[in-house]
């Protein structure tokens, strides 16, 4: 079922490319939108002209009706189904009701002049709107008709050969091209940007599955390793090397895993953490002890200093440890065989301070500039191809927790991180505010 999974994902980035013909639902809403603000603006001119040009009787039934409906028109739409306002019949029938409407309103002016070609160019435009070229073409040919039938009608043929008035004419020509182009690139450009969202969210859809089909069995291979260390006797020092370094790698790819799902997380912001009352203490030496394999493989001298008057940090103790294994991780990887590393606890003025450090080769300051932004350039802290998501994943959650975590460019040798958290309220306020636990609100893990 996984595999089925990953591959329909993987056919969706194909397919996020290949289906930027169909008309996506969000460019009919703005089609619609635009539609009804260019229609409203034209109805809302003819009818004005309509009403105030009409004669001191006032404006007959017939002409008010034709006013009312022209007007009610936009109200139908507003309402038409998503499928007839995408097809070209209703396009082309629109230009062409338009059109109509359009010359009949000004044949109902009575002293109405030449300069009404600027009505005819508002329906050049919802011709662009409609996002086909050809219509957008072909729609200043039948406005341009219009316009002249109108001059006709009304000047008669001798006065309607007039230079003034027929330059008018290629104008309308040029007005349609001139839309047609510049919708038509807006147009590209907004389909270009769905079809790169629809790749992305595809491409973040297969990441999250492959992470989540390879959690399960890593989890069984770190469990049945650990079963075989813990079970070889000490003096079989080969073999338990042998296994606590296949750990190691395990711990590594589990680690990498879990930063893809979280990085997706953060990114979507549908990460989470639900800070409470608990012991860091507790958390740091959990976390250090799962680690102890991978301090025996490499003979590494782990030091704790752990306050034990530390009081209860605001914390929440399984996404605060993922931030920490990534790095107590970064810290058994690059500290050489032999080396120390400390992790060490206090209590700061009204925060707890949890500093990590190693006996590595440290971090320059150029890299320190850029440590905590994700995939840095695609290298690690020593210039070696990696993801880079340890430490902005780490840095996301602290955050999150109302904390801070710094690079200290004093400490020496090694790299040395200050990790600052919020202290939990004490009992009597917590219960105070109804909440005994400390529990607050989720809070979202969001990018720095």
């Amino acid at each position: 079922m996984s595999s089925a999974m990953s591959e329909r994902a993987t056919g969706d980035i194909a397919g996020a490319s290949a289906d930027t013909s169909a008309t996506p639902v969000g460019a009919l809403g703005e089609k619609r939108r635009l539609l009804l603000l260019v229609r409203t603006a034209l109805t809302l001119a003819i009818g004005y002209l309509l009403i105030f040009s009409a004669p001191s009787a006032g404006l007959p039934a017939s002409q008010l009706a034709f006013v009312v409906a022209y007007l009610g028109s936009n109200v139908i739409v507003a309402v038409l189904p998503a499928r007839i306002l995408a097809s070209a019949g209703f396009d082309v029938g629109l230009i062409l009701f338009d059109t109509a409407a359009t010359s009949f309103a000004l044949y109902l002016i009575p002293d109405a002049n030449t300069d009404v070609f600027v009505f005819y160019y508002v329906i050049i435009l919802l011709a662009s709107i409609t996002d086909r070229l050809t219509l957008s073409l072909l729609a200043p040919v039948v406005t341009g008709a219009a316009y002249l039938t109108y001059l006709l009608a009304r000047l008669g043929p001798h006065n309607l050969m007039q230079a003034a008035i027929l330059l008018r004419i290629p104008f309308f020509l040029l007005a349609g091209a001139f839309y047609a182009f510049f919708v038509d690139r807006v147009r590209r450009g907004q389909m270009a940007a769905a079809a790169a969202r629809q790749r992305e969210q595809a491409r973040t859809e297969l990441l999250s599955l492959i992470t989540h089909d390879l959690k399960q069995p890593l989890w069984v291979a770190q469990q049945s390793v650990a079963t075989l260390y813990d079970q070889l006797d000490r003096q079989a020092v080969s073999l338990r090397n042998l296994a606590a370094q296949v750990m190691v790698s395990l711990r590594r790819m589990e680690t990498l895993t879990l930063n893809f799902l979280d990085f997706d997380r953060i990114e979507a912001q549908v990460l989470r953490v639900f800070p409470r009352r608990a012991s860091l203490n507790r958390v740091v030496k959990d976390l250090v002890d799962s680690y102890r394999p991978a301090f025996e493989w490499k003979r590494l001298h782990m030091r704790l200093d752990l306050d034990p008057a530390l009081p209860p940090t605001l914390i929440d103790p399984a996404q605060l440890e993922r931030s920490l294994a990534n790095l107590l991780d970064n810290a058994i990887k690059y500290t050489p065989e032999g080396g120390s590393i400390v992790c060490r606890t206090a209590r700061d003025g009204d925060g707890i301070l949890l500093t990590i450090g190693d006996s590595g080769p440290g971090i320059d300051r150029e890299r320190a500039a850029t440590l905590f932004t994700r995939y840095q350039n695609g290298k690690d802290i020593v210039g070696r191809r990696s993801t880079g998501l340890g430490l902005y994943i780490a840095r996301a959650i602290v955050d999150a927790h109302g904390g801070d975590i710094t690079l200290d460019p004093t400490a020496r040798p090694g790299a040395w991180f200050n990790i600052r958290l919020p202290l939990a309220p004490d009992e009597s306020t917590a219960a105070a505010c109804g909440d005994a636990e400390g529990i607050v609100a989720a809070r979202p893990v969001t990018a720095a």
